[in-house]
């Protein structure tokens, strides 16, 4: 049995010096200084060192850390260092690394654009204690995001009224963090609630304009000026109001047909005991009914059922595209002096498996100003969607349709307010 050691004692070396002798955790010996009576009284000397020698006792590798005993002691009993508002970002950026799951286009989760935008506008601040940043100072974050423009191609462009507010509630958002954690105050967190959200007309951010609908004529015309991959893809969303990540990421094995009338659509079935969708976090299987519109632009495309390859490849819309290319100068696809006409030698090669949700908008905004249609993005399919179930057959089947978990999500895409107004009127009417 090993000897058990002495606790360390204070001693006075050449007549002056306070210190003791320790065993450091690598089993190493080192002397800890405690200065001299010129400094500070023998008793100070003496509490200081009987608190040291606690603390060291629980928390060796914390107390040695400290440039001296004195600094240890006061630091460990009575915290006096401030947290900044960097370290107060850094703390939960590390964390929300840690708890955000992955989006499903496996790119960076949405929240960490804000993170990073949050950052950049509290730079000057980084090195404020977190206790000395309140309302003012938000405020004036609140400003600079309004003043704030930036390049975006060949354009200048300057954040939403909603991108404002979004960002200056992240500040908020991450500062109740904080307060969880002992670095923020309540009282601090209730004095950034001072600051207002900018609203519509009040301030001179934009808002950017949404269609409520696009009509059956306006979404023909726009698929003459499509290829048949994405005219095909844009008619799912139309028949089935899916999102379009989810028509992006279609597979032949997530179909399952036991109902002739009425297949069923399960992104990502073979991912997760509930798929995998946007609202898998809360355990949610989402299921897609396809009905016999979407089952005809189906079997037009699907072979074998239990392929797990994505259904709409880009590859086959950039064969298409060269295809009708050539046939438009009446020579063979590969023949001619032309570049770009020899399709071994495009880069259409190199083109992904599947399409993702940005591609199947810009095809989809090019398309309409070919037709010369109010641009739309696929995602106002599903509004649309959404409207005609809802005048239909109403608000519950509009929400079962959609797959929103209540009626007030659905209530964003309907226009409630217009659609009880229609109703009243034909009701007088009648």
């Amino acid at each position: 049995m090993g000897r058990k050691r002495v606790l360390p004692k204070l001693r006075l070396t050449k007549g002056k010096y306070y210190c003791t002798d320790i065993y450091l955790p690598n089993g190493k010996r080192s002397t800890i200084g405690f200065g001299t009576t010129e400094d500070r009284t023998y008793g100070e000397i003496v509490v200081a060192f009987g608190r040291w020698l606690d603390l060291y006792q629980e928390h060796p590798h914390k107390v040695l850390s400290f440039d001296n005993p004195f600094e240890a002691v006061k630091e460990m009993v009575n915290p006096s260092r401030c947290v900044t508002v960097m370290e107060l970002l850094t703390r939960f950026l590390v964390y929300s690394r840690k708890t955000t799951a992955e989006v499903e286009s496996n790119k960076e989760h949405p929240d960490f654009v804000f993170i990073r935008r949050v950052e950049r506008f509290l730079k000057p601040y980084r090195d404020w204690p977190v206790k000395e940043f309140g309302p003012d100072e938000l405020f004036d974050v609140q400003q600079a995001l309004l003043n704030h423009t930036y390049d975006h191609g060949n354009k200048v462009k300057s954040y939403t009224r909603r991108g404002v507010n979004d960002t200056v509630n992240w500040v908020r958002k991450i500062w109740r963090w904080g307060m969880g954690r002992g670095m923020v105050t309540a009282e601090q967190v209730q004095g950034l609630d001072e600051i207002k959200p900018l609203r519509i007309g009040t301030a001179r951010a934009f808002d950017n304009t949404k269609r409520t609908r696009v009509s059956e004529k306006e979404f023909n015309k726009v698929l003459k000026h499509l290829g048949s991959v994405v005219a095909d893809m844009l008619k799912l969303l139309w028949h089935t109001g899916m999102r379009p990540n989810e028509v992006c990421s279609m597979r032949p094995f997530d179909i399952i047909r036991d109902d002739d009338d009425c297949w069923l659509y399960i992104p990502g079935r073979d991912q997760g005991p509930v798929g995998k969708h946007k609202t898998m976090r809360f355990e949610k299987i989402k299921v897609i009914p396809l009905t016999k519109e979407s089952q005809a632009i189906l079997k037009r495309r699907i072979t074998d059922f239990n392929s797990k390859d994505y259904l709409f490849n880009p590859k086959e819309s950039m064969e298409e595209f060269y295809a009708q290319k050539a046939e438009n100068r009446k020579t063979p696809l590969n023949q001619g002096n032309r570049p770009g006409t020899n399709r071994k030698e495009h880069p259409m090669i190199k083109a992904r498996d599947h399409y993702d949700h940005h591609t199947l908008r810009r095809a989809c905004r090019r398309a309409c100003e070919r037709a010369k249609v109010e641009p739309f993005v696929p995602y106002d399919l599903r509004r649309s969607m959404a409207t005609r179930a809802r005048a239909t057959l109403g608000k519950e089947a509009a929400k079962v349709l959609l797959g929103h978990s209540s009626t007030s999500t659905t209530e964003i895409y309907l226009l409630e307010e217009v659609q009880e107004a229609m109703k009243v009127a034909k009701a007088l009417s009648s």
